[in-house]
């Protein structure tokens, strides 16, 4: 950088206008100070023609590469670019007030970092210390690269132990459906619950019967043979939409002793039906269900078992039913 001595602006040493007053830098009795760069320069020897022909003096021919930068002010008559504090062109001395800047490309106005300005003299940190060394940047990116590592591992054993193991299965799928069912039921309508007036079964065992599955007791269930495809029916006094089901699957007393439900097909008193898949655990399962409105009654077909290492027959300990308020 330079000072002009004319008026004292400070500027590159290879421009050859002011970008302050733009008067023109290159007269010979006039040459700017306080030089600290000097421009790349080319060397051009031109050899004599003839051996009396004086020697040519070298001429200095100054190599320039125009890098253009957002924001840069592009001079209108010889289409140099110029830093955006300038009001002339560095070339020709032009006027800048009407140039056109150059742009910045949609993708770093969109994701880019616009850099910290700093006043003339500041450097980046408090009072001028750099806080942040090149030895601290590589320590960060090892610690942000462990980090990552870390979360993969636990990504990976996460969904080797969920694929593998049934009861953490069961658990994350259940904890998952109540989320789900905590989340949508903000902005559904109230659901109120509705009681079978009539409940029956293709199947079912001595002391278990059908009606004990909507006794609202968690210690009674009914239990059906699995030899064949056991169903509950549901018979309402009313049309009823049907749109939520609360259901305990398996014996409470001892969850391993009998099958547990996998999955309910339902079949509509109105022809439509709806698959219902139950995780594998003793809790309460929220389960959303659709195409039931207008239905008088519901089958629910046993098509899926949980099964277990003792039992032989399926049990539901309770079902609970709502439909749209």
């Amino acid at each position: 950088m330079v000072i002009y001595t004319e008026c004292g602006h400070q500027g590159p040493a290879e421009v050859e206008f002011c970008g302050e007053c733009g008067r023109y830098l290159k007269w010979d009795d006039e040459q700017p100070v306080a030089v600290r760069t000097q421009p790349v320069v080319q060397q051009q020897v031109v050899q004599p023609a003839e051996p009396d022909a004086p020697v040519r003096q070298s001429v200095q021919q100054t190599v320039e590469e125009q890098v253009l930068n957002p924001g840069d002010l592009i001079c209108g008559r010889c289409g140099k670019g110029n830093a955006p504090t300038r009001n002339f062109c560095s070339r020709c001395g032009a006027s800048l007030a009407e140039s056109e800047a150059v742009k910045t490309s949609w993708w770093r106005r969109v994701f880019g970092r616009k850099p910290k300005q700093h006043r003339a003299g500041e450097r980046p940190g408090k009072d001028g210390v750099r806080r942040r060394t090149g030895r601290a940047r590589g320590a960060r990116r090892t610690v942000g690269k462990i980090i990552r590592r870390a979360i993969a591992v636990f990504l990976v054993l996460s969904a080797l132990v969920y694929a593998l193991y049934q009861p953490f299965r069961g658990a994350i799928n259940t904890a998952a459906t109540g989320l789900w069912s905590q989340v949508t039921g903000i902005f559904e309508a109230k659901l109120n619950p509705v009681h079978p007036v009539k409940v029956t079964a293709t199947a079912q065992t001595n002391g278990h019967a059908a009606p004990l599955v909507t006794d609202n007791a968690k210690n009674t269930f009914w239990a059906a043979p699995t030899d064949r495809e056991p169903a509950l029916v549901f018979t309402f006094d009313h049309p009823a939409d049907l749109r939520k089901a609360i259901v305990y699957a398996g014996d409470a007393a001892n969850f391993q002793a009998e099958h547990r439900p996998q999955k309910l097909h339902l079949v509509f008193s109105t022809g439509k039906t709806y698959d219902m898949t139950l995780a594998d655990t003793p809790d309460a399962q929220e389960v959303p269900i659709e195409n039931s409105a207008g239905a008088t009654s519901v089958e629910l077909h046993v098509v899926g078992l949980h099964r277990s290492l003792d039992g032989t027959d399926v049990a539901i300990s309770e079902i609970e039913l709502f439909e749209a308020g």
